[in-house]
């Protein structure tokens, strides 16, 4: 397809994704929990890069990006942070691209990413993830060469792309590991030259992986989120012979005595795979994901079957991620899942494009357009909404509290420190309050936070039963802080 049809397609595309950044960026009054961290890790907080698994590419981005005159680290992340979504975007065309999509399947492919309401509303959230998202479609563009014809250069673009994606979040490192793999799928090669590209294919991360392992021997403090996943790898079986096993004798002990063992581990199984779907949803949206359930009331995609077997293949590594990280850690949060999520709007824009191809069918596509159009209707009216306790909080602390106060508070420390202490040198000290272990002696202050004008939490039961009075109470709509002397 020629240059100059598909340029503009591109160029919309970016300046949308840069008008959807700006927009999210501007109706913002506070970072994110972890975006503290980032910015904390950039000064040397100790405290933060253990937080952050010392994995440091993210935040030194940023850092590099704040030594420009006159730009502050906050305002260099919002920056990074819109250069990498808008290399998601077009990244996420130029794969449509790369599957032989038309120039109007390039349209839909922009209209579809554009309209995600999750990627949208995290816009603003100073997290790594914007890079594994970029770089993770970038790698695939290059992983679909790869898969359809054997380079050199496909292979390396590959993997440097994929070790982008790694040095923003370790799970790219499982994709380095498996993707290669995929090649045996290639059924247009013989078994010989699938299995010399397979092992080809895996001589990079078996050249990291050896890079690591030997520097954790040689420097015991070489420590990082990366090592100690290379270090514990041996250890996943535990998860299904310890981990599961022991959460499911606590389920029946503490819920249901009536389940047997292994009902109570099939029951934690299936809750970790309905974590995955949920999560799923919300980060692919309700629209999209109902069209991939539905997909017999729409045309068959004309996805080329070389498509069909890479994506299943990326489908697999990513499901089994994420259902090791569910069976784990019982956490998961829709940012985790969008990276496959990604890959299955690829499905999708080739459906739509089928879609409109039919002109019997144009009933259902308008129902499908007024559906997208209320996607960005989400994505521009569902910006965050400022958490008044912490920013109230801080400004009180900024204007009363002497030099040097410690303060324990029972919700988001971290964040109401930063506001506390940005542009000062007061060096305030905030700490969460944990029932049994924290010591009310060892501070100055107490910052309780209220919500519809009650605080229940365990640190003010605690004050409550000292019979601590407030020095201050501070309440805006819903949310609220009660301040107290302790000393």
């Amino acid at each position: 397809m020629s240059r100059h049809k598909t340029l503009p397609v591109y160029l919309f595309a970016a300046l949308a994704s840069l008008v959807l950044s700006l927009w999210q960026i501007t109706g913002i009054a506070q970072i994110n929990h972890d975006g503290v961290y980032y910015l904390q890790a950039i000064q040397g907080d100790a405290a933060s890069i253990r937080q952050i698994g010392n994995w440091l590419f993210y935040p030194t981005l940023i850092h590099w990006i704040s030594l420009a005159p006159g730009i502050s680290p906050e305002q260099a992340a919002y920056v990074l942070n819109s250069m990498l979504d808008m290399l998601l975007v077009l990244a996420f065309i130029r794969l449509i691209e790369t599957l032989g999509g038309s120039r109007r399947t390039l349209i839909w492919a922009a209209v579809l990413v554009l309209s995600l309401p999750y990627l949208n509303e995290n816009r603003s959230e100073i997290i790594r993830d914007h890079g594994y998202w970029a770089f993770t479609l970038v790698a695939m563009i290059f992983y679909l060469r790869l898969f359809e014809h054997f380079s050199w250069r496909s292979l390396l673009l590959w993997n440097l792309a994929m070790i982008m994606a790694t040095l923003f979040r370790v799970e790219g490192a499982v994709f380095l590991a498996f993707m290669p793999v995929g090649l045996l799928l290639n059924s247009a090669q013989p078994w010989k030259q699938r299995i010399q590209h397979t092992a080809l294919s895996l001589l990079p991360f078996l050249v990291i992986a050896l890079v690591f392992l030997l520097a954790m021997q040689i420097y015991p403090g070489f420590q990082n989120r990366l090592a100690e996943s290379l270090s514990k790898a041996g250890t996943l079986p535990g998860i299904f012979t310890e981990i599961i096993p022991g959460k499911a004798r606590l389920l029946r002990q503490a819920v249901l005595p009536q389940l047997s063992q292994s009902a109570a581990e099939t029951t934690l199984y299936l809750g970790v795979a309905w974590g995955i779907i949920k999560d799923l949803i919300s980060s692919l949206s309700w629209l999209y994901f109902a069209i991939l359930l539905l997909r017999r009331w729409f045309p068959a995609t004309s996805l080329p079957a070389r498509a069909r077997k890479a994506i299943g293949f990326y489908a697999v590594v990513s499901l089994m991620i994420l259902f090791l990280h569910g069976a784990q850690h019982f956490v998961m949060v829709s940012r985790y899942t969008m990276s496959l999520a990604l890959m299955l709007l690829v499905i999708v824009v080739f459906m739509q494009e089928r879609l409109q191809a039919q002109p019997a069918l144009k009933a259902r596509m308008g129902v499908v357009m007024i559906c997208i159009a209320l996607l960005f209707a989400d994505s521009f009216i569902g910006s965050a909404k400022p958490e008044v306790y912490i920013l109230d909080a801080a400004t009180w602390a900024r204007e009363n509290l002497p030099d040097h106060a410690r303060v324990v508070t029972d919700y988001h420390a971290e964040r109401v420190a930063y506001y506390s202490n940005r542009d000062n040198y007061k060096h305030y000290e905030f700490r969460r309050f944990i029932a049994g272990k924290t010591r009310l002696q060892a501070y100055d202050y107490a910052f309780v936070r209220t919500r519809d004008g009650k605080a229940n939490s365990k640190l003010q039961q605690l004050l409550f039963n000292q019979q601590r009075k407030p020095i201050e109470k501070i309440v805006e709509g819903r949310q609220g802080v009660i301040i107290y002397r302790l000393h």
